[in-house]
Order: structure tokens, then sequence, then C-alpha cells
């Protein structure tokens, strides 16, 4: 299995590209008007539709309605879909494109995670003063056991300095990555990207065969 790199938080065609460019398989589009990472829908679709084919779009959405995951997914072309705390549904199945359901952790929490139809889970670390994008990253012991690693996303503090660790001792089918990405919030640093794309590569050619 290779391990898959996705940097969210995308905010502007130059670092979309420059990701591409460089080998980011995913692209994160973070639609929580709360967030530092904020894309309106409308601008999110005018870099996604000049993405190139292998890049895959990802939409990031905290305690959306059905409806308004169904017209996200309409209107920017997104390719999959991040999911944190769905209000009126819990059946991911009955969406057209595939779910990744997300949860944060922290030490005290109690643990209750179900994938709910979703072709993924993404454990990231907890704040109560931010959805994701801390720059904290959480006890990887407490990811529970019965979580197939093909199924999982790596969030939460991940960079440079820490991807070899994150890769070696979790080894999820994707790292996700924003702060570490970054020169200031939604403003991506090719020089960053570019040591975590190495790091993924490197560990992908020790493991091709695994």
């Amino acid at each position: 299995m290779l391990t898959k790199l996705k940097i969210c938080g995308i905010t502007n065609i130059d670092d979309a590209l420059m990701c591409a460019e460089l080998g980011v398989d995913w692209l994160g589009f973070n639609f929580f008007p709360e967030s530092p990472r904020y894309i309106a829908p409308e601008d999110a679709r005018q870099i996604i539709d000049q993405l190139p084919h292998d890049v895959e779009p990802v939409g990031i959405l905290v305690k959306p309605t059905l409806e308004h995951t169904k017209t996200i997914i309409a209107e920017t072309h997104i390719k999959r879909v991040q999911i944190y705390g769905p209000q009126d549904f819990n059946n991911m199945e009955i969406l057209e494109i595939p779910v990744i359901i997300g949860y944060r952790i922290s030490e005290d929490a109690n643990l209750s995670l179900e994938f709910l139809g979703a072709d993924m889970i993404l454990l990231d670390s907890y704040s109560k003063d931010t959805m994701g994008g801390t720059g904290e990253s959480f006890n990887w012991a407490l990811i529970p056991p019965y979580i197939s690693r093909q199924k999982l996303v790596l969030a939460g503090g991940i960079r440079p300095e820490n991807i070899h660790d994150a890769l070696h001792i979790v080894k999820p089918a994707v790292i996700d990555v924003a702060s570490g990405s970054e020169s200031e919030p939604g403003k991506k640093d090719p020089e960053k990207v570019a040591r975590l794309i190495k790091e993924i590569n490197r560990f992908n050619e020790k493991h091709k065969d695994a």
C-alpha cells in the first residue's frame, strides 16, 4: 500500500498548481467559514477545474446538513468529501462520492469511532478553539487497533520534521497536512511541501512491495 499526501487548506490557484507539480495526491478545500483557511465554494470550483486529473480535490465540511453537503458537491466538483459531525444524516453511503469521516482525538476522550458507511476515517487533534489545522499532534497510541491502516487518514501537527515518524509508526493510507505545509495560514510553502513529498516518496519506495 502506497501512502498518499493530502495538503489541506488550499486557498489560491498558485498554491494548488505548485502542490500538484510537486506530486501531492489530494488537495483539501475548507468550506468551514470559521476556518482561517476557508474558501468560498465558487472560488474553489475555479481552482478545481484547473487541476490535473490525477490530483483529487477534497471538500472539508463541519457539521453540515445533507442538503448543504449535496450542494457543495454539485457546485464545486470535489471528488471526495471530508465530514465532521454531520447534522441530519449518519449514512455516508447516500452521497455519490467517497467520504472521509473525521474525528478529533484527545487523551481524555471516550473514543467511539464509527465509519458510518464512509470509505475512510480521519483522526485529528482535538482543540476547543478550532476544527483542525491546530499544528498539534495527538498520541498515536490512542488510534484503535480495529481501524485498518488502509482506511486511515492521519492528521494533526504533521510537518517535515516529524512526517518520518508518522509514516513509520502509524503507516496510514493518507498523511494530511495543513499548518505543517504553510508559511502562514492559507499560504503554502513550496520548500515544506517538497520536503513532505520527499519523505512520502522515500517511504513508498521502501515499502512498495509490502
